[in-house]
């Protein structure tokens, strides 16, 4: 049974997220697409200004999906099931002020979901007019941007090209995974989007981790010893708000079973300032990666793309928040590096 693939399309209100989409229904006319579109009230609009073609579209109104999160979701997603002759790909097209991480929490942590449903990407439109303000202000604007892999920098007509280079910059600063495309008017850039091997992929191959010790669950946190700064390390204070970005690298491999349980122990005790944790992790145990990545108070570690024959084998994570300690982060890291036994 192989699953069907889901985008997740998020993004700040009035960025352009319907405009996005009828751009991908239209440039996308081999794919057959299902979309869930979602709105808080009960009447729904944005529906009506979906291109119609043969696609399947439903409505979930009355309720932003990343709150209310209940049993209308698994009855859509049990129906698309029932039909997925009739469609290939499904796209969720998330509110204005969700965050994201919730709407993804069971497609990467409830085995019933991930067996029919794997989510591929999470593209975050952002207008490029309004963001600096929206992540002054706004903690929705800084979640959505730190959960996507895709960042897709809409309405660059309105600001002039160097402020454009500017906002990457930016944008690369606070979530450093993350690709940034521009969306011109003329030159929408959909297959870039949906090119599987053009980003890193945190949602690929989504299997638990098998190790000789056992099977990891999804988990959702914690203490360390005194040791020096990561190899490579950098820290970033985003110069007009308070977000800060830490990415920490290690060429030593990692104990993956010491990691789930020091990131568990930190999403419940010590996360109230982060919006986001992901890596890439080595682990002499596999030869691919291991992908770690927090989804809201829970953790997701999966298998990952193999490691290539003649790549560099090393860890690279990512923290994005407020009042970030970088020294804590690496002593927490460092606890998780495989020792060797004399």
């Amino acid at each position: 049974m192989k699953a069907k693939e889901v985008t997740l399309l998020t993004g700040f209100l009035g960025a352009g997220k319907t405009t996005i989409l009828n751009a991908i229904i239209a440039k996308q006319k081999d794919t057959r697409f299902a979309i869930i579109e979602n709105e808080i009230g009960e009447e729904s609009i944005d529906a009506g200004l979906i291109i119609k073609g043969e696609d399947d579209i439903m409505e979930l109104n009355n309720g932003c999906l990343c709150c209310t999160l209940n049993d209308n979701l698994f009855d859509l997603l049990n129906g698309l099931w029932d039909r997925r002759e009739s469609w290939d790909h499904l796209i969720i097209e998330a509110t204005g002020i969700a965050d994201p991480a919730n709407i993804a929490h069971p497609f990467l942590t409830n085995d019933n979901v991930r067996r029919g449903f794997h989510l591929k990407r999470v593209i975050c439109v952002v207008d490029a007019e309004q963001v600096e303000d929206q992540l002054k202000d706004r903690t929705e604007a800084i979640q959505q941007i730190a959960f996507s892999d895709i960042i897709l920098l809409n309405k660059v007509e309105q600001v002039s090209e160097s402020y454009v280079k500017e906002l990457q910059s930016i944008l690369k600063t606070i979530n450093p995974f993350a690709e940034t495309i521009i969306a011109a008017k003329d030159d929408f850039q959909v297959r870039k989007m949906f090119d599987r091997e053009r980003f890193a992929n945190f949602y690929s191959n989504p299997k638990p981790v098998q190790t000789p010790r056992g099977i990891f669950s999804l988990g959702s946190g914690t203490t360390a010893t005194q040791s020096v700064v990561a190899a490579d390390t950098s820290h970033n204070r985003h110069q007009h708000s308070d977000i800060e970005t830490i990415l920490l690298k290690y060429k030593e491999s990692m104990d993956i079973q010491e990691l789930e349980h020091r990131m568990m122990v930190f999403l419940i005790a010590q996360s109230a300032n982060v919006y986001r944790v992901k890596g890439i992790i080595y682990s002499h145990e596999f030869e691919s990666r291991i992908i770690l990545q927090t989804v809201g108070k829970s953790l997701a570690i999966t298998l990952g793309e193999m490691w290539l024959p003649d790549e560099i084998r090393e860890t690279k994570i990512v923290v994005i928040g407020k009042q970030l300690k970088v020294y804590g982060f690496d002593k927490m890291f460092r606890t998780c590096l495989h020792q060797p036994k004399d």
